[in-house]
């Protein structure tokens, strides 16, 4: 590092960076925010935190009945809930830490200047034009994911002194650096539990480094590297990966399938062309196209993230010129290819559209790829690379290896090269930037979108519940809002927002709450309300009239589910056993004061099981939606129809029942029926439990096709009703119902 002098007027011109690129992030505490979903989202379990101590890392307010460990981004959420314990509102704590990360990365971008002896003016430069990379202010709506990609600078910067020194022409220490192994642990660490996929990277890019080094070094540094550098690299990720396995509690999440990676693979023309509304400069200039997901495969972020042109075309003209003078611009060169590689998912996409008629397909079947790229062998079977499922983010990597070589050609000796490489960082920074008036005032909104919201819902549900309530918000969604206003409320709640939080949550959710499905008002959900008020899993039921995902995102949002709601609430009270608060934003369901000391009892809940038909002590089924149950059938009008074809019409739908005699009741109609049956089975078909043939009837009205009793002589776990058809068989089925023979 060279010992140019860092005086005040580079002091000013550093602050005066840095709170550009912060405005560019949209990280200004007070003023605005860079997102509002996955502010409500991170703050949640920030709150949640804070609900237990400062030291807690579990949430205790939803996820329930387990302790929610974060999924992605506790290096967020923890200081996040320190910075409130401080005073600060929950978004202006959000702000303020991705503020607090962004300057780490931003100082970082420019200490990586000076390790390879660029000048403080220069190595500013190379700074903001790293901190206005698309890649990582255009990902702000995805949290942790923007930071991570940001602090990528700051990770590698831990690493380079285990392989290379002073610019990557010296060999590594020959004794341990304890404060060196110390900062690269903390980086692996600070990495793994921020995002998973700049862990990832790094992970990668660092081997890829090592590897590069090794290659090129004589025997001397190859010693020092197989016995210091690459154990020290290998444990470090290890330990990371180790800690954060022992949070989450599982070794890794569920891959994806491979279409998914091709899906969200980078489209070449997505780098070299930017999308319209997304870059100032570009659109002012007419060299930007606008993009859909109706046209594209993936989502929007593929393609308003992924623009690249400036620093690819930056890095290929540095490279030429540093290819000679620095060992490491190899190392970064081959960073760069792999990250840009990977970011193509397993296909080749060029201006690869959907087929016609299918705008909602997302995932991207293998025939409609150009051609190969051979990436599966990584993304199918090598663990982490399976769960970088969004394989366009890859493109993070390349851009900030190019970015590297860019930075790097500011050291050289020859001043044309230098002035040439400060033009082309300007000019990267300019194509980069994004709609600033148009981004600040979004920013903006996002910051009085959060404090309306907490206005305008928390504040009115802190009328209606008390903390400590058990609560359930049905049906249930990907619950972003639920997350912040639990935490708030200080209420337990089954819900939680983010996919694999989710999918985690449901495992142990109690059966009855398993058994509503995802964003679904069915035929019997009054019934399960009920029931789950009965059996005491919730002391209050919300029935949300905003989608507690986008309403996390956009505030104010319409109200869009209150008609489909209307008519549960309308059963509900009609039941004479709850009391409904129906409200702008949501309703409340309470057991009426007379009927709470009843609940939990095994005899209430049966009365209940029993009065509303829901298993295990009842089961009703009036009309299909469609033929998810069924090989041989197609739903019209709510009925389900044979179709000449031999098979089961019907089989399901898998339930617990109580042991006890039964009344069974098939209703529909039949021209012919001579070979169909219906059967009472459990254990997939090994226990039969009663088997009926069907009663044939030509009338034009739906009749009883089946009436005969039936006997569990024990409890079952997955009761199912089949019916079974032949070819010549004309059978229409409206329903049926297993009910409790009364005594």
């Amino acid at each position: 590092m060279s010992s140019y002098r860092f005086g005040v007027r580079e002091a000013a011109l550093f602050l005066a960076a840095l709170l550009f690129v912060l405005l560019i992030q949209g990280a200004l505490p007070f003023l605005a925010a860079p997102t509002m979903g996955q502010a409500v989202w991170a703050m949640g379990f920030s709150q949640s935190f804070l609900n237990d101590s400062i030291f807690s890392i579990y949430a205790h307010n939803f996820g329930a009945p387990n302790p929610a460990a974060i999924a992605f981004g506790l290096a967020g959420a923890w200081p996040a809930a320190v910075l409130m314990k401080c005073g600060l509102t929950a978004i202006d704590a959000y702000s303020a830490m991705i503020g607090l990360w962004m300057t780490v990365a931003f100082v970082s971008a420019y200490k990586f200047g000076r390790y390879f002896s660029v000048s403080p003016a220069l190595a500013i430069l190379g700074a903001v034009a790293w901190g206005t990379m698309p890649v990582i202010w255009a990902h702000a709506g995805y949290s942790m994911l923007s930071t991570g990609i940001a602090l990528l600078p700051f990770y590698f910067l831990t690493l380079l002194p285990l392989i290379s020194v002073g610019g990557g022409n010296e060999l590594p220490h020959k004794t341990a650096d304890v404060k060196t192994i110390f900062g690269y642990f903390v980086a692996c660490i600070i990495a793994i539990f921020m995002d998973g996929y700049s862990f990832m990277m790094f992970a990668a890019g660092g081997g890829l480094l090592g590897l590069c080094s090794f290659i090129k070094a004589e025997k001397e540094h190859r010693n020092m590297l197989l016995r210091f550098s690459f154990p020290i690299y290998l444990s470090g990720l290890g330990l990371a990966y180790a800690l954060y396995a022992l949070y989450v509690g599982k070794p890794q999440f569920e891959s994806a399938p491979m279409d998914f990676f091709r899906g969200w693979g980078v489209d070449l023309t997505f780098l070299v062309v930017p999308t319209r509304g997304v870059h100032w400069v570009m659109d002012a200039l007419g060299l930007s196209i606008p993009r859909s997901e109706d046209v594209f495969f993936g989502d929007s972020s593929v393609w308003t993230t992924s623009f690249c042109l400036p620093v690819i075309v930056g890095a290929f003209w540095a490279f030429r010129r540093l290819s000679a003078e620095r060992r490491m611009a190899m190392g970064f060169a081959v960073v760069a290819l792999f990250g840009f590689y990977m970011a193509l998912g397993p296909s080749l996409k060029i201006n690869s559209v959907k087929p016609a008629g299918q705008p909602n397909m997302q995932l991207m079947p293998k025939e409609f790829a150009i051609a190969g790229t051979g990436s599966e062998v990584l993304s199918g079977a090598v663990p982490g690379f399976k769960n970088m499922r969004a394989s366009y983010r890859w493109l993070a990597l390349g851009v900030f290896a190019s970015w590297v070589l860019l930075a790097m050609v500011l050291s050289l000796q020859h001043r044309k090269y230098v002035t040439s490489g400060a033009i082309l960082l300007g000019f990267v920074i300019l194509l980069n930037l994004p709609h600033i008036p148009e981004k600040l005032e979004n920013d903006i909104q996002h910051r009085d979108g959060f404090l309306a919201l907490e206005s305008d819902v928390i504040n009115d549900m802190a009328q209606v519940v008390s903390p400590g309530e058990r609560v359930a918000f049905l049906p249930w969604r990907n619950d972003f809002l639920v997350n912040y206003a639990a935490s708030r409320l200080k209420i337990v709640t089954y819900n939680i927002g983010g996919d694999k939080n989710l999918e985690e949550a449901r495992s142990h959710w109690p059966s009855t709450l398993r058994k509503f499905p995802m964003a679904t008002v069915d035929t019997d959900f009054a019934s399960r309300v009920l029931l789950l008020l009965a059996k005491k899993e919730a002391d209050v039921v919300i029935l949300p009239y905003i989608d507690t995902l986008w309403a996390g995102d956009e505030w104010p949002y319409p109200v869009e589910f209150k008609d489909a709601l209307s008519p549960v609430v309308k059963n509900l009270v009609s039941s004479g056993m709850v009391e409904v608060d129906d409200r702008e934003y949501y309703a409340t369901v309470r057991l009426k004061p007379a009927l709470i000391p009843l609940a939990g009892t095994v005899k209430f809940e049966e009365a209940v099981g029993r009065r509303e038909c829901t298993p295990p002590y009842c089961l009703r089924r009036d009309g299909f939606v469609a033929p998810e149950n069924s090989f041989v059938g197609i739903v019209r009008d709510g009925k389900l129809k044979s179709t000449g074809i031999g098979g089961f019409l019907y089989f399901g739908p898998y339930v617990a029942m109580k042991k006890g005699e039964y009344q069974l009741t098939v209703r529909g109609k039949s021209e012919a029926a001579d070979s169909a049956w219906v059967d009472v089975v459990s254990g997939r078909g090994a226990a039969v439990h009663g088997q009926f043939k069907l009663n044939a009837n030509s009338s034009d009205r739906d009749q009883t096709l089946v009436a005969g009793n039936i006997k569990l002589d024990s409890s079952v776990e997955d009761l199912e009703v089949r019916v079974h058809v032949e070819g010549q068989d004309r059978v229409v089925l409206q329903g049926y119902s297993l009910e409790p023979v009364k005594e």
